[in-house]
C-alpha cells in the first residue's frame, strides 16, 4: 500500500504587494503534525517545490514578481521567462494539489488567499480530501472546497488521530 500524501496549501502572499511574503512557519509545524501520526506520509510543501524547481533562479524570479506591483498593466504575453515559469509552476503546484490524498488549507484569521483557493479547488475537483484550517466558516470557496473545515492547528492534530478511516 502507498503512503497517504498530504498537499500544503495555505498563504504565501496573500494580498501584500511587493515581494513581502506571510510567515512560512506553518508548513512546518503542519508537516511535523501529519508526520507524527503518519511517519510514511508523502507531504508536498509547495515552498520546498518552488525552490527545488526554481533552484537559483528564485530570488531572480521574486524581484521579477515583486515589481508587477508598480505594473498598472500586466499582460501575459509580455511577462520575462522567469515570470512565465512561476506561472507554470503555479499551475504544476495546483495539478499536485489535485494529485495528493488530502489537500491541506492554512488560511489564518480571515486572510484570504487566491492561490490557496485554486489549490483547494483543484483537489475538491479531483475527489480528494481538503482540510481548511481557518475561522473563516462563511467564506463561499471554502464551504464549496472544503471536506472539514476546523479552528486551528490542535483541531488539526486531534483530526488527524481520529479513527474515523478519512486519513
Amino acid at each position: 500500500m502507498r503512503p497517504r500524501s498530504f498537499f500544503l496549501a495555505g498563504v504565501m502572499q496573500g494580498s501584500r504587494q511587493g515581494a513581502e511574503l506571510a510567515d512560512q512557519g506553518y508548513r512546518a509545524r503542519l508537516g511535523g503534525l501529519i508526520r507524527h501520526r503518519h511517519p510514511d506520509a508523502v507531504v508536498n510543501d509547495p515552498g520546498e517545490l518552488m525552490d527545488g524547481w526554481l533552484g537559483d533562479r528564485t530570488d531572480a524570479i521574486r524581484a521579477s514578481h515583486g515589481a508587477l506591483a508598480g505594473r498598472a498593466v500586466v499582460r501575459r504575453e509580455d511577462l520575462d521567462d522567469g515570470l512565465t515559469e512561476l506561472v507554470a509552476v503555479f499551475h504544476r503546484l495546483t495539478d499536485l494539489a489535485a494529485a495528493s490524498d488530502v489537500c491541506v488549507a492554512w488560511l489564518p484569521g480571515h486572510q484570504a488567499s487566491m492561490g490557496t483557493a485554486a489549490e483547494m479547488y483543484s483537489a475538491h475537483r479531483a475527489g480528494r480530501t481538503v482540510v481548511a484550517i481557518t475561522p473563516m466558516r462563511q467564506n463561499l470557496a471554502v464551504l464549496a472546497c472544503s471536506s472539514v473545515v476546523l479552528p486551528d492547528e490542535d483541531a488539526f492534530a486531534r483530526w488527524l488521530a481520529g479513527d474515523d478511516g478519512r486519513v
